[in-house]
């Protein structure tokens, strides 16, 4: 299933939430988090159909990309959860398993063996 790719801007970053708050403002609907007191990104996007780029089923997107925590240089995860969306299917539906995915996201801990 392919998508749109996100281009990731070229900045200078002070610091993990410069470079995300940066790379929110590329990307329509992007919010600053915080999961377990690390900086974070979400995005939310509805993907149709697009078979010339491959997207045979219209999805729902929800990403978060995470900072690693002390890591040098920055480093992130990113997470993604893609419900794909039935042709009349009632979008309660989705809104539910996108508040099951972000109740998902907020129990995010970091440990360390």
């Amino acid at each position: 299933m392919a998508s749109e790719p996100i281009e990731i801007p070229r900045v200078r970053p002070s610091g993990p939430e410069t470079a995300l708050a940066s790379l929110a403002s590329e990307i329509p609907g992007a919010e600053t988090r915080e999961l377990d007191d690390t900086a974070a990104l979400r995005s939310e996007r509805e993907v149709p159909t697009d078979a010339a780029q491959g997207v045979d089923v219209a999805h729902r997107r929800v990403e978060y990309f995470v900072t690693v925590p002390n890591s040098r240089p920055d480093q992130h995860l990113a997470f993604s959860f893609s419900p794909l969306i039935a042709p009349g299917s009632d979008p309660v539906f989705y809104d539910t398993l996108v508040e099951l995915f972000d109740a998902v996201m907020d129990t995010f801990r970091w440990s360390y063996a």
